[in-house]
């Protein structure tokens, strides 16, 4: 690596640890503010309430990454071209691209990074800030997700839901396994759908099943049947959200489960190509700022800097909130909705580059 690629890629590397630490610190504070009142009345201990806050930073990472890569990448050409090196260079017949390709080696290495981050780290880390909010915000452990769907435990029974849609208030897959105790199942309630009324979940049809003491299985189908001890939508909302810790090939089985049932698998699919797609969003926001920072020139500095990285990641932010609505609701196909927002943001930079004097 030549001297000036390597100078400039040392300027790039400490502005990107200073956003990220500002960022990852910010959240922090703010994070702490929201939990403030729940560790004062829980009496949490010292080490375990920091350790909360310390689980939670690889999930910060992964969300303003992008922003600090852009930042840090505008800031960086930005204070160059100022100081009129970026002029020196071209004078000097050295080729911009040539220079900055360290910038795009480690822009792509940090996506790969960040990926394998968000299916190994990020994960295990928010489990285990889960549990610390079971065990001292006075929580309950709501369920488990896995290959089979969502697991949830009542006084009388479990529940197994293959699927949640919480827009149409509507349950999948639905199973509810009476239990007596020791661990003695007595009966099994199934049915396809199960949809909520304003009050009550409800089924269309339901088949029951009654265990009895001698063996037998006693089968009748009730329509109209009202599902007892199951939480209401709003209740529910974060339940989905276990999903996000599965790994890739868990929820690729899950999502095969599914399909083989019958089960509509676009809001899961969608979800599953962004698992891919969006770490490739660090990369792209290294890739957009460069020509920006290039065009802005002399007169380009921190302010602007700054302004131009949140125009750019808010508009990337409502296409790609758009594009994965679209995907969930089964508009667009899931491939097209999670590859889609990096599309356009990458013909967006190739396009300014063309503006880009060498």
């Amino acid at each position: 690596m030549k001297r000036l690629q390597r100078y400039i890629l040392v300027e790039f590397t400490k502005l990107l640890s200073i956003t990220l630490v500002s960022f990852i610190l910010l959240f922090t504070l703010v994070d702490l503010f929201e939990n403030m009142e729940n560790i004062i009345e829980s009496n949490a201990p010292a080490l375990p309430a920091t350790t909360f806050f310390i689980y939670n930073i690889p999930f910060i990472i992964s969300e303003v990454a992008p922003i600090s890569m852009l930042l840090s990448v505008l800031l960086t050409l930005g204070i160059l071209s100022k100081h009129g090196e970026i002029t020196a260079i071209k004078a000097g017949g050295i080729k911009l691209s040539s220079v900055l390709m360290p910038l795009f080696v480690l822009g792509l290495l940090i996506s790969g990074g960040l990926f394998i981050m968000n299916e190994t780290v990020t994960p295990a880390m928010n489990k285990r800030a889960e549990a610390f909010r079971t065990k001292w915000f006075h929580g309950e452990r709501v369920g488990t997700f896995g290959k089979e769907g969502l697991w949830v435990k009542s006084s009388q029974g479990i529940y197994n839901i293959r699927g949640i849609n919480l827009v149409e208030k509507r349950l999948h897959g639905f199973d509810y396994y009476r239990i007596e105790k020791p661990f003695t199942v007595t009966g099994r309630i199934s049915a396809r759908d199960v949809l909520f009324d304003g009050v009550d979940w409800i089924t269309k049809t339901a088949t029951v099943w009654k265990f009895t003491a001698n063996g037998q299985a006693l089968r009748t189908s009730v329509d109209g049947y009202v599902v007892e001890g199951l939480a209401g939508p709003d209740e529910m909302a974060g339940l989905d959200k276990h999903r996000k810790n599965m790994p890739i090939g868990e929820l690729m089985r899950y999502i095969r489960g599914l399909e083989a049932d019958g089960y509509d698998t676009h809001r899961y699919r969608t979800d599953l190509y962004c698992r891919f797609t969006f770490p490739i969003i660090n990369f792209i926001m290294l890739f957009i700022g460069i020509p920006f920072a290039l065009k802005t020139g002399r007169h380009g500095g921190i302010a602007i800097g700054v302004g131009i990285s949140v125009i750019i990641a808010l508009s990337f932010w409502i296409v790609f909130a758009a594009t994965k609505s679209l995907g969930h609701g089964g508009i667009i196909p899931p491939l097209l909705a999670a590859t889609f927002p990096d599309m356009l943001f990458v013909a967006v930079g190739s396009l300014m580059y063309a503006y880009v004097r060498e």
